[in-house]
């Protein structure tokens, strides 16, 4: 997992989306592994290392207080069967709303669940442990 700010591109076969997309770099080869197989993903988070922390938010439905969740990935409904093929635990994704849309949710295999974990990666990768850094290859 790395810190906020920190991506990889990652080709996706959603098409509402741009077919290039800035991706988390900790989870970038995961999600690019799901669309290679044909998941049609439509945003996902690492959680930067925040896994379980409390966090606080607000939007246009209220002001929210939660959890951090761990790395996940929003999917389309219609690679559910396939994601779970995969060895996937999708469930449904519901909005602020109560709607749900026909997104999925899953979590990741890969990425972090502690800041201390952050740090392993960023030194196992040999990116500087610093947000904000762009693009990384």
């Amino acid at each position: 997992m790395c810190l906020q700010g920190v991506y990889k591109w990652v080709n996706v076969i959603n098409e509402q989306q741009n077919q290039r997309v800035k991706v988390d770099a900790c989870i970038a080869d995961e999600i690019q592994d799901l669309n290679d197989q044909g998941i049609i993903t439509l945003g996902c988070c690492c959680g930067h290392g925040r896994a379980g922390e409390v966090i606080e938010w607000e939007n246009a439905f209220g002001r929210w207080k939660g959890y951090a969740d761990p790395p996940s990935v929003l999917i389309q409904e219609e690679s559910v069967e396939e994601a779970r093929r995969l060895g996937y635990r999708p469930y449904p994704y519901y909005y602020a709303d109560g709607n749900h849309n026909g997104v999925w949710r899953m979590q990741l295999k890969t990425g972090c669940l502690t800041m201390e974990e952050v740090k392993s990666w960023h030194k196992k990768e040999g990116i500087p442990f610093q947000k904000n850094l762009g693009i990384v290859e």
